[in-house]
């Protein structure tokens, strides 16, 4: 969350555009890690059905929505 935290505010500062939402890629500490951080700036998180399933045993915070993929 400190990580992300301090992207957020890189972002702000420098570039000074609102981030919409993230999208992350899989249910490992360095992609799901900051969700804490997205979610109290009010950014939109979503991530595949698996990696919001697998979040919390991994001890994570799921993404607020899932992702379906037709084959």
């Amino acid at each position: 969350d400190d990580q992300t935290a301090q992207i957020l505010n890189w972002i702000k500062q420098e570039i000074n555009l609102p981030v919409a939402l993230a999208v992350v890629t899989h249910a490992h500490q360095d992609k799901m890690g900051g969700m804490d951080a997205l979610h109290a700036a009010g950014i939109a998180t979503y991530a595949k059905a698996l990696s919001n399933q697998l979040a919390p045993q991994e001890g994570m915070v799921a993404a607020q929505h899932s992702l379906t993929f037709a084959a």
